[in-house]
């Protein structure tokens, strides 16, 4: 079963070794999956991740844009996901089509 070590600690060498930006999707036992955009936070029962959403993503206002130049103007949704629900995690490097509509797909730190 994926835990909180393998979110904390085996990704990021998963990550490393892959060297590009890569894909992750994480297939939970009801057969529903998730793009991740980023890691939030691994607790010991289960894990937070920020995800890209079916529907096209919400933007924040112009004034939170202009008082947090550094973050994301999009809103991506979040999952909240007990371990004992992931079926498994599938990291890939190849690009597939409309990956280029969602700028960069890389998983990243929240």
């Amino acid at each position: 079963m994926l835990d909180r070590k393998y979110f904390e600690g085996v990704l990021p060498d998963q990550l490393r070794l892959m060297e590009r930006p890569v894909r992750l999707t994480v297939h939970i036992t009801t057969g529903e999956e998730y793009i991740v955009h980023a890691l939030v936070a691994a607790h010991d029962a289960y894990v937070v991740l920020k995800v890209y959403g079916k529907e096209k993503a919400a933007k924040h206002s112009k004034a939170w844009r202009e008082a947090n130049p550094t973050q994301d103007a999009v809103i991506l949704d979040q999952v909240c996901i007990p371990y004992s629900a992931i079926a498994m995690a599938h990291l890939t490097a190849r690009a597939t089509k409309g990956d280029d509509a969602r700028t960069l797909i890389g998983l990243r730190q929240a």
